[in-house]
Parts: C-alpha cells; structure tokens; sequence
C-alpha cells in the first residue's frame, strides 16, 4: 500500500458538492459547525495580531474549500490556491468565476465578516479574497516540490486544514509531507495548520472518506521533527452531548508554526 492516498481512490469516495453541501451551511447542525467556528475564530485571530503577513501565501488543499482565506486575504498580497483532483478544482473554479450554480458560502463569509468587526459587505469579501487568488495550482503532497512542475516564490505563509489526514496513509508519511511543505517556505515563514483530531473517517453521503487519526502528542512531535518551532497549539474537544456518526472525531486542532 502506498505511503500517500491514491488519487483515483480519493476522488471516486469524495464528492467534493457533496461534502460542501453536508459540512458547510454554518448552523445547519453538522458536526463542522464547531469546527468551522473554532477554525475561523483562530485565524481571525492570527491574522489580526499583525503576527503573519507578507507576499505570498500558498494554501495547500484549497479545493473544493474557501473558508479558511476569508481572513488571509486581509494580510496577503497575493495567494496561491491548490487543487488535488479535477472534480475539486471544477467545483472551485465555478465560484472563482461566480457561476450561477457555484456553492453558497454566505453563511461562512457573513460569520467572518462578522468576527472581523463587518469591515465589509458580505459580497464584497467573496470579490477581495477572489482578487487576491493570482494561482490556481496542482499539488502533490509527496513530492518534494509539492507543486511541480511549478516553480513559484518562496512563501511567507502556508495554510492548510484538513489536509495532510487525508492524503497521508501513515504517520511516517505526515512527516514527510510536512518536510516536503517546508520547501515551499521562506526561512521564518509561517505554517497554519487545522484538522479533527483522532478521526479516522468522515462521512461524505454513502462513502466513508479515510482521515489519519492525530492527537496533540504526535502533532508536536512531527512538526518540531519537520523543522518548524511550534508558536502555538490550540485544540478543541468534541462536546459531550455531541452526536455525530458522520466521523469518529475526538476534537479539532490549530498550530501555528515558524520555519528554523
């Protein structure tokens, strides 16, 4: 078996409208609204500190997914956005290009414009986080340029959430993304990263989609073995009335982590 996901594996489980439909009507009641919130929140948070910043940003896994720029926007001049499989990529394009049927993600852009103090309209988010997205880029976590045959601008800041658990088979592996990443960084650049902790699936309609379980322990010990200092590691734990069968999750995690 492979160390990585298997592409063609991944994208016949993942149906990525699918997916965005079940996990991101925030206050729909999904398992993800917590983790939408806590996500958000910390890098609402992160950003707004003035503490990451800069050129360029590369999110890793962006597709089908934009939640986690609302914020990055504000601090970056130009973002580079990745896809993994075609249905991903095709689902991202229709809202780059604010097609009729793109996904609704009003309930997530109101919630951030809302934490970040209703700087602007609803809309008028969506249209700055859209002009700032400059690449739209294949990646391939195992590789050691993650976006060959790309060549792109060391980057100040990567992000990604809810990644690494779903390409990577093995702890082993993780570690090896992870270095793999760091080449796409500057000396001192920052990595964000957010997950479930402990889940070993989650649910997207009939098919149960394959996530690495992580806990705090291993985090630290895989990040600081990558060659990142971790500035911090913010976790979440799942609430005890909380009854999902949609994933077997134990909680969430945020890091925050500076290239050595």
């Amino acid at each position: 078996m492979s160390d990585f996901t298997n592409t063609r594996e991944y994208e016949e489980q993942f149906d990525p409208r699918l997916y965005l439909e079940t996990y991101f009507h925030l206050g729909s009641g999904s398992l993800a609204d917590d983790f939408l919130r806590f996500v958000l929140d910390n890098f609402n948070k992160t950003f707004k500190s003035g503490a990451v910043k800069g050129s360029t940003l590369i999110d890793i896994g962006t597709a089908p997914s934009i939640y986690q720029l609302l914020s990055a926007c504000e601090s970056f001049d130009d973002i580079i956005v990745t896809w993994h499989t075609n249905r991903e990529l095709k689902e991202l394009q229709k809202w780059l290009n604010s097609e009729a049927d793109a996904f609704d993600w009003s309930s997530i852009v109101k919630h951030v414009c809302e934490i970040e103090g209703n700087r602007m309209a609803q809309k008028e988010k969506e249209e700055k986080l859209k002009g700032k997205i400059k690449q739209v880029l294949m990646c391939d976590v195992s590789k050691s340029n993650p976006l060959s045959p790309h060549e792109v601008p060391k980057a100040d800041c990567l992000l990604t959430t809810v990644c690494l658990e779903a390409a990577c088979k093995n702890y082993e592996s993780y570690g090896t993304a992870l270095k793999n990443l760091s080449n796409l960084l500057k000396p001192k650049g920052h990595l964000l990263m957010a997950g479930d902790l402990g889940a070993n699936y989650y649910e997207v309609g009939s098919n149960k989609v394959f996530s690495l379980p992580v806990n705090e322990k291993f985090l630290k010990k895989v990040i600081s073995e990558s060659g990142y200092e971790i500035i911090q590691l913010v976790s979440f734990g799942k609430p005890e009335n909380a009854d999902f069968e949609t994933s077997d999750y134990e909680g969430f995690y945020f890091v925050h982590a500076q290239k050595v």
